[in-house]
């Protein structure tokens, strides 16, 4: 199996993923958006990071280039979604959003309530004919960027999709990322455009076809 090459990450070296996110994804076009204060922006996006991570943890495979873990990448196994499981964690992360009121007041939250399909997959149930990867996200430490680490895992991936004849899907907010995708092989299927703000959301697709 492909990702056999990939190490697992372990529960404990997962600890401290929110922060290393919101590192990661503090300068994306998604997150200024949704929290424009600057002050306040990294606290807020380490706080929806892990309680996003509680939501997804059963059904996602954390892998990282080594145990070094200098690039990690989120993936979604949909044959580990269990509807009525999920469903109940997603309540009680959302009741854990309730105090997001007071960090970024009842304005913002109402937006991010207004525009949460920009944070969501959604646009996979136009296209989804069978069990999938999602890759959700991938972030690599800035000692080890530009040495192609990155899309080694990515290729990892796709090979394992064509191997369980699984399509991988993947939604990014920089046109810059999509084309990086798409040069291996991903197909853009949709832009989802929240014309207010400029943002974009460009949905791929690596489809395996075997029949």
């Amino acid at each position: 199996m492909a990702l056999e090459n990939l190490y697992q990450c372990t529960p404990s070296q997962l600890q401290d993923l929110p922060e290393k996110l919101a590192e990661a994804f503090y300068f994306s076009p998604l997150f200024q958006i949704a929290f424009p204060d600057e002050a306040k922006r990294k606290e807020c996006m380490v706080f929806y990071f892990k309680q996003y991570l509680y939501a997804i943890a059963p059904e996602a495979l954390f892998l990282a280039d080594s145990e070094d873990m200098h690039t990690i990448m989120i993936v979604c196994d949909s044959r580990r979604y269990q509807q009525k499981e999920y469903y109940k964690r997603l309540c009680k992360m959302n009741l854990r959003f309730i105090r997001f009121v007071k960090k970024i007041g009842a304005k913002q939250c109402l937006y991010l309530i207004k525009h949460w399909d920009m944070f969501s997959s959604r646009w996979m149930k136009d296209f989804k004919r069978k069990h999938h990867f999602h890759l959700d996200m991938i972030i690599t430490d800035a000692t080890t960027r530009n040495h192609g680490i990155a899309e080694r895992m990515v290729r990892e991936l796709i090979d394992e999709g064509d191997i369980m004849d699984m399509d991988v899907s993947a939604e990014v907010y920089q046109k810059d990322t999509a084309l990086w995708l798409e040069k291996m092989g991903f197909i853009l299927m949709n832009t989802i455009v929240d014309e207010e703000n400029d943002l974009h959301q460009y949905c791929l697709i690596n489809q395996q076809h075997k029949e």
